[in-house]
């Protein structure tokens, strides 16, 4: 956890887990003739926590971090969910998160509101509205922390929440955003939502960096930007790496 910009680690805590199917099944019939005093023993097995302790060891640091701001409202809520789902998110030296798998359908049945969104160059309105400033949010962590774009689509027109080709759309079934950790060490996401601004933390081994930092460059117009990333070291660039180039549209009823 991120406590007053300083890590704070609690050890791992083995949980147990219980199958109740079985369970159910094999006292069916004496809850069908009201045999409410039967009594069964429980056998529930060990179930150890995803991150271990090894996992975090090593992890002394913010290695980026990234804002966006948003108006409350039902936009905001759908903001504030599908973000809710990256905290505590850990992803291992050489593993993928993908943003679909870990946040799940945007449905009215998982919580998600009616807000504003973009169909085919047009503003519409449609169930997750807002989700893919989150997506767009962690975009950008990530690559100012060093770590992998794997799967990457801009939107149909430019973001006001982002610069020009630094968004990341995302549609249940149909565009997923995917990265990689290529670094040494587990990196670990914490979110901070003040309910009008997402703040996404990358926690991590500062010492993976070398020493350097990174920086996002865009060239080109706003329509056709070109987004490149930089590592600086002592004032220099030591290392310099071509993302994409996009090309947008003129919204269609603007």
């Amino acid at each position: 956890l991120l406590a007053d910009g300083n890590i704070k680690k609690t050890p791992a805590v083995t949980g147990l887990t219980l199958d109740i199917a079985p369970l159910a099944a094999e006292l069916a019939p004496d809850f069908q003739t009201f045999n409410l005093t039967v009594k069964k023993e429980l056998q529930p097995t060990e179930q150890p926590p995803f991150i271990q302790d090894n996992d975090i060891a090593a992890m002394d640091g913010i290695l980026s971090s990234y804002t966006t701001s948003f108006y409350p409202g039902d936009r905001g809520d759908n903001i504030s969910l599908a973000a809710s789902h990256l905290q505590g998110a850990l992803i291992r030296s050489g593993a993928s998160l993908s943003f679909n798998d870990i946040v799940g359908p945007r449905t009215h049945e998982a919580g998600y509101k009616n807000a504003g969104v973009i169909v085919y160059g047009e503003h519409a309105i449609d169930v997750g509205g807002g989700v893919c400033q989150v997506s767009s949010t962690l975009y950008n962590a990530i690559l100012l922390a060093g770590l992998t774009p794997v799967e990457r689509t801009g939107h149909f027109a430019s973001s006001a929440y982002v610069p020009a080709g630094r968004d990341a759309t995302v549609a249940d079934g149909l565009i997923d955003f995917v990265f990689r950790n290529p670094l040494p060490h587990p990196v670990y996401l914490t979110i901070a939502n003040s309910g009008n601004a997402l703040t996404i933390y990358v926690l991590g081994t500062k010492a993976d960096l070398g020493g350097k930092s990174i920086a996002l460059v865009t060239e080109g117009s706003t329509m056709r930007p070109s987004l490149y990333r930089l590592w600086m070291k002592n004032g220099e660039v030591v290392e310099s790496g071509d993302l994409h180039t996009d090309a947008y549209e003129p919204l269609k009823n603007t």
